[in-house]
């Protein structure tokens, strides 16, 4: 993993952020030079070898992260670039870029492990959840640490600084593995998001009842969960609950059929759509997979006890 060097913190950001320095805003035209300026600082830090150098196995994400730095230049004033085995990070501050180029490879080997060879990602680490909204959307990053979208990762800088080492790592993997499975067709949200929480988790070490805290406790109260494989109005309704239904669902497979049947599963349904894939990858319906899942899922959340005062990442 290489660091480069930050670009010059006396650039000014967007004007909002200007504004807050001092109370007197460049001229317009100042402001237009000083963030070309940043521009193009970033653009030399993603320069890559020299021509007589090896072919360069990261160009593709230099040249995105190029591009992403001049979609929004004002964002960057300040920021620094580490390149990994299989990932490109930009922002600020330097340490926790330095540090997510760290767990981009480990989670990228896990990845790599699990799924198979994927092209990497651009990783952009912005300095407020405003600009990383910005960088999302149409996405949304509320309540998230990061977001994946087409081969970019956005990391949310509030909410990733309250993770755990262990729940960054998590979280990282989780979004890269959304960046190697993306298709051209879509797959149902339980199997897009428990995959991907399936891999982020798989070598955490963290138990059942911690990774599914909420749902756990939803259970032992009687509260309504585990009634069907959760959707997009779950997602949206009680988040929590839902990932932790979803990551359950692709553990339930991975348990009874093999990690490979698992994996087999999602590119099918990349391919021909969830029911297919479903017949022809496990020889279950939708209704008999609900059913078999939801019976494994309470037989895990019953029997599997957290250590004392353990919290999910």
């Amino acid at each position: 993993m290489t660091v480069t060097s930050a670009v010059p913190g006396g650039v000014p950001g967007a004007p909002a952020e200007a504004d807050r320095r001092r109370p007197e805003v460049p001229p317009h035209g100042v402001r237009s030079r000083r963030i070309a300026a940043v521009a193009a600082a970033l653009a030399a830090l993603l320069a890559g070898p020299a021509a007589a150098a090896p072919p360069d196995p990261l160009l593709p994400l230099r040249l995105d992260a190029r591009a992403a730095v001049r979609e929004h230049p004002g964002m960057w004033t300040g920021a620094s670039v580490a390149r990994g085995e299989r990932a490109v990070v930009v922002g600020s501050p330097r340490p926790l870029v330095a540090e997510i180029a760290v767990l981009a490879d480990r989670a990228g080997r896990t990845v790599t492990r699990i799924w198979g060879g994927y092209g990497g990602a651009v990783v952009l680490v912005p300095r407020a959840e405003e600009q990383a909204a910005v960088l999302a959307a149409p996405a949304k990053v509320d309540g998230l640490a990061a977001v994946a979208i087409g081969g970019r990762v956005i990391v949310q800088p509030a909410a990733f600084a309250r993770l755990s080492a262990t729940g960054r790592l998590v979280v990282v993997t989780h979004e890269l593995t959304h960046v190697a499975t993306a298709g051209p067709h879509a797959v149902p949200m339980w199997l897009m998001e428990g995959f991907a929480d399936y891999v982020g988790y798989l070598d955490s070490g963290l138990p059942v009842r911690t990774v599914a805290a909420e749902l756990a406790a939803d259970v032992a109260a009687g509260r309504p969960a585990l009634t069907g494989l959760p959707g997009p109005a779950d997602f949206a309704a009680r988040p929590a609950q839902a990932y932790e239904e979803a990551w359950l669902a692709c553990r339930y497979v991975a348990a009874r059929f093999g990690e490979r049947r698992l994996v087999a599963l999602y590119r099918a349904a990349l391919r021909e759509g969830i029911g297919a894939a479903l017949r022809e990858v496990l020889g279950l319906s939708a209704d008999g997979l609900t059913r078999e899942w939801r019976s494994y899922a309470r037989e895990q959340l019953a029997r599997s006890r957290s250590p004392q005062g353990a919290r999910s990442p």
